[in-house]
């Protein structure tokens, strides 16, 4: 298990437990100047679907988010963590239509999570719902109960299997300001935004203090991956996000090779783990909640018969 980041034990314990927690973290009045600041930052918004500032290639408009999100979060960073440091930020937006759906997946191995621990502090600027594209997480699918490494150029363990990922997914409707503090390991997605108003919202990291920042890289038709350190801000340095992380890095330092078969489940076994990551989490699953129906309904027939 990684060490610590939480200042509380409590939020600790529960992090550990389902690989994410939800606390309260900016105040109203942060909540506003990071709204501006996006409203600033974005005179023209994208016609439609979800944009996330990572995926840009304007490097000035990357730090300038980046710099003045953690500036406002350190805060709230100070008063709910210890021995930590902040890597970034960047804003989301959902443009309210179809497509602005997010589909299931896991964020990237950054850190030696054997030893350390990134977290993604993901808060609404705006209150959020089913229906605006809430954030929605998998408990208990983190690197603690599941190991294996992620990245641009791998499958996810349930890839071609997405559907039963989507039937134990737990919506996070929480209010602006609310942060969702998962681990990057955790599976998560958010449906589209199918109300009238822009959803907007920021994602922003924190790892355990001092953690050197990794980025891997399939090696074509070889179980083996190519490891990189990286500098702490590389997740906003990419000149050209979209094509860049499919490719050899061109940022950081190659510090060898690493043999690695990635593991293929099949279509049982990924329905198991999914299964017995949530039900571990403390969350009914699906097939729990079917057999809840199910004795509530002999229950019922019972009390008619009698």
């Amino acid at each position: 298990m990684s060490k610590r980041i939480f200042r509380i034990e409590e939020h600790q314990s529960l992090f550990n437990k389902q690989g994410f927690i939800v606390l309260p973290f900016l105040t109203p009045k942060e909540v506003a100047e990071l709204d501006a600041l996006f409203d600033n930052l974005h005179p023209q918004l994208n016609e439609g679907g979800f944009f996330s500032g990572s995926y840009s290639n304007d490097i000035a408009y990357k730090r300038k988010a980046s710099d003045e999100i953690v500036k406002v979060f350190s805060r709230a960073y100070n008063e709910l963590f210890i021995n930590y440091t902040p890597f970034g930020g960047a804003f989301l937006y959902k443009v309210p239509g179809e497509n602005s759906e997010l589909a299931a997946h896991q964020d990237w191995t950054i850190v030696d999570e054997t030893k350390h621990v990134a977290l993604n502090c993901w808060v609404p600027l705006c209150d959020v719902t089913k229906a605006n594209g809430a954030l929605s997480i998998l408990p208990g699918s983190h690197f603690d109960n599941f190991h294996v490494i992620r990245a641009p150029t791998l499958p996810f363990f349930f890839s071609g299997n997405d559907d039963l990922v989507m039937k134990e997914l737990v919506p996070m409707e929480v209010k602006a300001g609310t942060a969702v503090i998962l681990n990057q390991s955790v599976i998560h997605y958010s449906p589209p935004n199918t109300g009238s108003k822009i959803r907007k919202a920021i994602t922003a990291g924190i790892k355990s203090e001092g953690a050197q920042m990794y980025f891997h890289y399939k090696v074509p038709d070889k179980d083996e991956l190519e490891v990189f350190e990286m500098d702490d801000d590389f997740l906003i340095s990419f000149n050209d996000f979209a094509n860049d992380i499919g490719r050899r890095p061109y940022l950081g330092k190659s510090i060898g090779f690493v043999n690695y078969k990635f593991p293929l489940l099949s279509r049982e076994e990924v329905l198991e783990k999914v299964r017995e990551m949530k039900s571990g989490a403390g969350f009914a699953t699906s097939k729990g909640k079917e057999e809840s129906l199910l004795t509530g309904f002999k229950k019922m027939l019972s009390k008619l018969k009698n």
